[in-house]
């Protein structure tokens, strides 16, 4: 499956939209810490999503995600996608545990970084919602950490979905000096994608 060509017209709303959240994000992620906070306008791209464990070193890599399920005008879930490190050292800074192991997260560790995520996607899907006229809605997080083909596998059968295609993000938060990355993985079965890769369309520059 090839990669689905954005227009002009589409990246400059998906940017703008991408943007909009950074800042947003990064204003409430500031107040939770009590730090300075700072996410960079991510990389996005459509791709192929049996490209995706290629693009994380593997099906049997083992990776952390927060993820939701989405409703409404889109249908979907969307993840995002950790390394193990990555995780283990956000939960070190949101809750002052040093835990060098993933099961040794406590169920004070793995709120936090819920709500991290909760914070980071759900002033995502604000902006896409106030960008695009489209009403999303999202559940509460999940949290699991796991080999990247289980949790894949396990997203698309939970939600019945069989998406050939996925919206892909990386994105960089600088906490202070020390930087973190994530990547947001939007999983959306293909009715929902032809709505918004036509509402990007529609709302132009």
């Amino acid at each position: 499956m090839a990669a689905i060509e954005l227009s002009q017209i589409q990246l400059d709303a998906l940017r703008e939209t991408s943007s909009i959240a950074a800042g947003n994000a990064a204003t409430s992620l500031s107040v939770m810490l009590g730090k300075k906070v700072t996410i960079s306008v991510p990389t996005i791209m459509v791709e192929a999503s049996g490209k995706i464990p290629e693009a994380f070193g593997g099906e049997e890599n083992i990776v952390s995600a927060i993820y939701f399920s989405v409703s409404g005008q889109l249908s979907g879930s969307i993840l995002l996608m950790l390394s193990v490190s990555e995780s283990l050292r956000l939960v070190n800074i949101l809750t002052g545990q040093k835990v060098d192991q993933i099961d040794g997260i406590n169920g004070m560790g793995i709120s936090a970084i819920k709500e991290l995520g909760n914070i980071t996607i759900g002033t995502y899907l604000r902006a896409l919602d106030q960008t695009l006229n489209l009403k999303i809605i999202h559940s509460v997080p999940g949290f699991a950490s796991d080999m990247l083909g289980a949790l894949l596998d396990g997203t698309l059968a939970e939600l019945s979905l069989k998406s050939e295609h996925v919206v892909m993000a990386e994105n960089t938060f600088i906490v202070e000096e020390d930087m973190y990355r994530g990547h947001l993985i939007f999983i959306l079965d293909p009715k929902s994608l032809h709505i918004m890769l036509k509402a990007l369309e529609a709302r132009g520059i």
